[in-house]
């Protein structure tokens, strides 16, 4: 079983597909009996190793997952890195991307561990390969460069080439082309034996969208020459587009054909292994019933239980969370009634309606103060004739705050800031560059109202939290611009002003309002 084992082992080191998993199945089968720590886990991953090449990754992910299990523990850390490794790269290959970063993490960690250096460049470029995969693009560039810095601190040439050689062609996806330039150069200093074709593809698109054609077209030319269809399509694809770029019609109908011809082929490839995966993933799961219909039975009742439980933890959560959630929503709509009140409160004992009502009760303590004379009630008297003078002296007040406040609006249609945002709602041409309202036009008019009326900006914030525009619409209303000049001022449509006044009373009032609503309570804050 050793020498099996060592067969099949050299097998997989020389690139020699597999095309049984008989033997190995024997193998597994015998380390697993004998509880053998060092040779079971190698057993399972080349028994993965077998199942991937005969296309069973659902087989194959099992047994690398199996392999790891084993492997915990021990010094065999370069063995649990290639397991790692494998499992990252049939997740790829399945398009489970999310996954393949957390598994080449692992592996690099073994590399680490084993301190095998090239394992490490080659881990860190498989991080990079799958955050691109995400569209992670900021990521993956980072873990390319570790991966090449790495390789050329051990001064290994090769391998820097490998990973500028991807490196090169993902910028190149990103229109990077000064980065995709410098990682070709990198790539050119190691001659290239094998496995070219990727790097002509990347120096094709390169030059291609560098307007260097000639050689573009020399690189797809060379595509041709690959047995395999996909670079073959990419090759007549690109001479096809630089061929219609030169105006070259009948070149660019045969070259048209030829690609056309090659997407048909690549289509029924894409979709014999998209049924190839699938059949894979049925067989798996036929070879699976068996067990799991034994498990489902033993278990059944457990699971039953955990399940119950666990529905019943997450209902109690759930309902937890929801409670909660309801209970600040309610603490918070509180607090915002709470604020509004407090400002119309303060409105109201500034309004004349607070003075017409100070009035009337006047009118009546001055008739309480007749019945107290003519009845002798002194005592009563004093306390009448000082209700009656804090009232009167309320009044005197709020007129007083109001002579200021009304001086104030006066003080603030002379100063220079509200001349310049007038004179810009005006659309006159010929101010127009003078009047072109800045950063700190808008800052110097939000101070000045802000003076003018009592921290009217921060008001504005207590009662609700309010984007920048929201506020400038609020100052624009506050010194009396229309809705068209307050759109002209913004840059906005007049439409848009009036969604923003209505969102605006909708958020404070917790309900429908109409514009003229809202630009009452504004001038009235």
């Amino acid at each position: 079983m050793y020498y099996h084992l060592l067969c099949t082992k050299a097998q997989d080191k020389a690139y020699i597909a597999h095309t049984s998993d008989s033997l190995i199945r024997q193998v597994v089968r015998y380390y697993r009996r004998r509880k053998d720590p060092k040779h079971l886990p190698e057993a399972l991953y080349y028994a993965g190793r077998v199942y991937r090449d005969l296309g069973d990754a659902p087989q194959a992910l099992e047994f690398f997952q199996r392999a790891t299990e084993t492997a915990k523990g021990s010094t065999n850390h370069k063995l649990l890195s290639l397991a790692y490794s494998q499992m990252g790269m049939i997740f790829l290959y399945e398009d489970i991307y999310d996954k393949a970063p957390e598994m080449f993490r692992k592996a690099y960690h073994y590399n680490t561990l084993a301190k095998d250096s090239a394992g490490m460049v080659y881990r860190l470029r498989d991080i990079g390969r799958s955050f691109s995969t995400l569209k992670q693009a900021d990521s993956a560039i980072y873990y390319y460069k570790k991966a090449d810095e790495l390789a050329e601190s051990i001064g290994n040439l090769h391998l820097r080439s490998v990973v500028n050689s991807e490196l090169s062609g993902y910028y190149t996806e990103l229109e990077r082309y000064e980065e995709a330039y410098e990682a070709i150069q990198i790539t050119l200093l190691q001659p290239r034996n094998r496995n070219l074709f990727p790097f002509y593809s990347n120096l094709a698109y390169y030059y291609e969208h560098n307007n260097q054609l000639d050689s573009a077209t020399y690189y797809y030319s060379q595509l041709l020459l690959a047995d395999n269809y996909i670079y073959k399509q990419e090759g007549y694809k690109g001479l096809y587009r630089i061929a219609r770029t030169k105006r070259e019609t009948e070149k660019a109908f045969a070259f048209l054909d030829q690609y056309l011809a090659y997407t048909d082929s690549v289509q029924d490839m894409n979709q014999a292994e998209a049924v190839s995966k699938a059949n894979s993933l049925y067989n798996y799961q036929l070879n699976q019933e068996e067990n799991r219909k034994l498990k489902r039975k033993s278990f059944k009742e457990k699971r039953l239980n955990i399940f119950l439980g666990a529905v019943s933890a997450f209902l109690l959560v759930l309902f937890i969370a929801y409670r909660e959630y309801h209970k600040r929503k309610e603490q918070a709509k509180h607090i915002h009634l709470e604020k509004f009140k407090k400002i119309q409160e303060e409105q109201y004992k500034s309004s004349k309606a607070q003075i017409k009502k100070n009035e009337q009760e006047i009118k009546i303590l001055e008739a309480s103060l007749q019945e107290a004379i003519a009845s002798k009630d002194e005592l009563r008297q004093s306390l009448l004739k000082a209700q009656k003078e804090f009232i009167e002296k309320s009044n005197e007040h709020i007129e007083a705050k109001q002579r200021v406040e009304e001086q104030n609006r006066i003080n603030l249609k002379s100063t220079n800031i509200y001349k310049k945002f007038q004179r810009a709602a005006s659309k006159e041409e010929e101010n127009a560059r003078e009047n072109k309202i800045e950063d700190a036009d808008w800052q110097e008019l939000s101070l000045v109202i802000n003076n003018t009326c009592c921290q009217f900006t921060q008001r504005l914030h207590e009662l609700h939290p309010m984007k920048d525009i929201e506020v400038k619409v609020c100052l624009l209303i506050k010194i009396g611009l229309s809705p068209q000049q307050i759109a002209t001022i913004t840059i906005r449509s007049k439409q848009a002003i009036t969604s923003i006044r209505k969102r605006l009373y909708k958020k404070v009032f917790n309900e429908e309002g109409s514009t003229e609503q809202w630009d009452s309570f504004i001038h009235n804050l």
